[in-house]
């Protein structure tokens, strides 16, 4: 092997980039490129930095075989001096860049930063998409008092990704199409920056700073609008990322959830399956886009035996579940020990009686024996409810049902699913929804239906 692909071979087993190796030498990206292309070939105190940062020897690095080279982890600790230290590069380049910057290029610049916030202002409208699917249609109903909050939490940890990814997209931009060029030498006295062709030199502070720019390739646009369009992708990819995470909370929370039925003895080791089925899928599914955003090489090989793995698990999910659906007995109603309050009161008719009623199951009968009178007939089931239902004549016309106390029973969950559990073991399933309804039966002559029916309307009722 050469030096060309030995090099490029080491920095990717290092997961350097180009930028961060030119960085570490003092050098612009195109140089490093040129190295790995084998256009041109570094200098001898450039070589020796080289295999300083990739610990290899100048033998192995120009003529040897680096395949079998281990990459050693390096601290990868933030420093406080570091970070400042990039921070002060970065804030020089953009001085250089500016004090260099002829009338038009300033131009350009100002065009450059217009278009770059159209496309962040477009890619709002994606965001959006997901705030109102996710936190809107989501998390906002998940109950009266947490889903508000939940779904308000989310939108403003949005908000904040997309202001710093949009920031980041602005930043990445200037980089890769203006800073890119400029190399800064810190010296003790003197910052020094690749000559374009023969472009003469300021003659301020000649001393302290000098600054040549790197040729600029014909086809540089075309790549900083790949490099741009690319990292809108990762952008958006990172927003799908949290939806996929959401789906992998939810089916992780799912998963255990089965896994407890099934030890106490509950019939729904197809559901299970088919939820790990889905887990795995879902992992996949986050896997691929993160490997695509770190720019990490994917084992296409794991995720194809991880699909098969999966769809494996799926069909066996299926006979399961197919076994388990066709083994019960579907019954639209509740068990029989379960019992059903029915309560029943007789008011006098009058010419504006009215009702006025909460609950959307109510039904009116009519029986012309009853002359004068109006039948109120109550049903529910006490599971759920820590007081009566009533019915109550205010002022002699108005007629109010509603529940005694606004406290809710607290529901026995162990008690539910142990009632649900001995119910499968018998072969059925019933409809439990019926717990929480309510049934009004209002039974009245036709005539008095007709009134009643009349002075609701008319208080709007």
């Amino acid at each position: 092997m050469n030096f060309a692909s030995n090099l490029q071979k080491l920095r990717k087993l290092s997961s350097m980039s180009q930028e961060a190796l030119a960085e570490k030498l003092d050098v612009t990206r195109q140089s490093v490129s040129k190295w790995e292309s084998g256009a041109s070939y570094p200098e001898m105190d450039k070589l020796i930095a080289i295999c300083k940062i990739f610990k290899v020897d100048m033998d192995t690095l120009v003529n040897g075989d680096v395949s079998k080279v281990t990459k050693e982890s390096d601290d990868n600790t933030i420093k406080p001096k570091e970070v400042l230290s990039k921070f002060d590069i970065f804030m020089k380049k953009i001085v250089a860049l500016f004090d260099n910057m002829t009338f038009k290029e300033l131009i350009g610049f100002f065009v450059t930063v217009f278009v770059l916030i159209i496309i962040i202002c477009i890619c709002r409208l994606p965001v959006d998409f997901l705030e109102h699917i996710i936190g809107d249609n989501l998390l906002y109903h998940i109950g009266a008092g947490i889903g508000p909050v939940l779904a308000k939490i989310f939108s403003v940890i949005i908000d904040i990704i997309y202001a710093v990814l949009s920031i980041c997209i602005f930043l990445y931009a200037l980089k890769i199409k203006y800073l890119d060029g400029i190399v800064i030498k810190n010296t003790d006295l003197e910052i020094k920056i690749k000559e374009e062709k023969d472009t003469p030199l300021k003659d301020a502070k000649k001393e302290e700073t000098v600054i040549i720019k790197e040729p600029v390739k014909e086809h540089s646009f075309i790549s900083f609008l790949t490099k741009i369009v690319i990292f809108i992708i990762k952008f958006f990819l990172l927003f799908v990322l949290l939806g996929i995470i959401f789906c992998l909370v939810f089916l992780a929370m799912a998963f255990g959830f089965l896994v407890l039925f099934v030890f106490n003895g509950f019939p729904v080791i197809g559901i299970l399956l088919g939820t790990l089925a889905a887990l795995i899928i879902c992992g996949i599914c986050f896997l691929l886009p993160l490997n695509f955003i770190l720019n990490h090489k994917t084992s296409y090989k794991k995720i194809i035996i991880s699909l098969g793995g999966a769809f494996g698990i799926f069909l066996l999910g299926c006979i399961f579940f197919a076994f388990e659906f066709f083994s019960f007995t579907f019954i639209d109603g509740l068990p029989d020990n379960i019992k059903l309050e029915t309560k029943t009161s007789t008011y006098q008719m009058t010419d504006d009686f009215r009702v006025n009623s909460i609950y959307g199951n109510t039904t009116y009968e009519i029986d012309e024996s009853l002359t004068d009178q109006v039948v109120v007939e109550i049903s529910y089931y006490d599971y759920f409810y820590d007081s009566d239902i009533v019915s109550k004549l205010i002022d002699n016309n108005m007629l109010v049902i509603y529940k005694e106390e606004n406290t809710p029973k607290k529901v026995d969950l162990k008690e539910l699913l142990e009632l649900v559990k001995d119910n499968l073991k018998d072969g059925n399933i019933y409809n439990y929804s019926d717990l929480e309804k309510i049934t009004v039966t209002i039974t009245a002559s036709s005539e008095n239906l007709e009134k009643i029916y009349e002075n609701n309307t008319y208080y709007g009722i």
